[in-house]
């Protein structure tokens, strides 16, 4: 099984959204589909384990806003919402913590919106993400869940096999 930790998100207008991105080149994420990835399992045999480690986890509980857009690469691979909140940061340190993980790189909340292939116009790229800056872009729910990952030719199927 294909696993990881995250946090399912709610866009607004979404479409709007990709309707004014509409010149990158590269895929969305589908709605149903948006989240934020506190830790990535990869392949496990069972989940019991990991549900065992978490069972019991004490976190706040709360609607946490998404604000403004960014990106990652450079060029742009990854065109995403920040997700800022210090309850994200105190909780992926409770996970790694009970999973005895110590991560290999800095936890970014953000939720991934459009896996980037090509921006043809860099300058209008940038005009575009400013006029989202302080912006409310949708909500995540902050309900931990462990999903598992079925990767297929027309994109992953994720499956919640338990929330905490």
């Amino acid at each position: 099984m294909r696993l990881f930790l995250g946090t399912f998100a709610t866009i607004d207008y979404y479409g709007l959204l990709k309707e004014r991105f509409s010149f990158v080149q590269g895929k969305w994420v589908e709605r149903h589909n948006i989240h934020l990835t506190y830790l990535f399992l990869g392949e496990h045999p069972t989940p019991y384990p990991i549900i065992e480690k978490l069972e019991g986890l004490q976190y706040e509980k709360k609607e946490i806003p998404l604000i403004s857009l960014g990106f990652f690469g450079h060029p742009p691979r990854v065109l995403y919402a920040k997700a800022e909140d210090v309850a994200l940061d105190a909780l992926h340190q409770e996970i790694v913590t009970r999973l005895g993980i110590t991560p290999d790189k800095p936890f970014l909340p953000h939720v991934t919106l459009c896996r980037i292939k090509k921006v043809p116009n860099f300058s209008r790229f940038i005009e575009t993400l400013r006029t989202y800056r302080h912006q409310r872009i949708g909500k995540l729910a902050n309900e931990l869940a462990l999903i598992e990952s079925v990767l297929t030719p027309k994109g992953p199927k994720y499956r919640v096999i338990r929330t905490f």
